[in-house]
């Protein structure tokens, strides 16, 4: 299985957790049968609206089926559910630890109406 989640830079498991989905700098896609990372930019992050939902096609683009995030908002949540993408909250600092927690199970998946997402 391939998730995705937000980073901030590209140091590998201590790579720090981007603040946003759709504005991250990077993805870092984690390959859970062997623990490979893999980072590439996310090319939505200088949108002016909408970058929820490129950086969705950029993530499905590239296979993956679940993403580990701090926050999302309602237009990348829906977007991520029409891909088939299982979306799951995460408000730690490092990549490891989102990996961590997914694999033991200890994420909640986010829905429409608890995005995390301010208005």
């Amino acid at each position: 299985m391939k998730i995705a989640v937000p980073v901030a830079s590209q140091d590998g498991l201590n790579a720090s957790m981007g603040d946003s989905f759709g504005r991250s700098t990077y993805f870092a896609l984690v390959e859970l049968d062997d623990k490979s990372v893999k980072f590439i930019e996310n090319p939505a992050r200088q949108e002016g609206s909408g970058a929820g939902i490129k950086a969705v096609q950029t993530i499905a683009d590239a296979g993956v089926e679940a993403v580990v995030v701090p926050r999302l908002g309602p237009k990348a949540i829906q977007a991520l559910k029409d891909a088939g993408i299982t979306a799951f909250e995460f408000t730690g600092e490092r990549l490891e630890g989102a990996i961590e927690a997914f694999q033991a199970g200890e994420l909640s998946e986010f829905s429409p109406e608890g995005c995390g997402h301010s208005h």
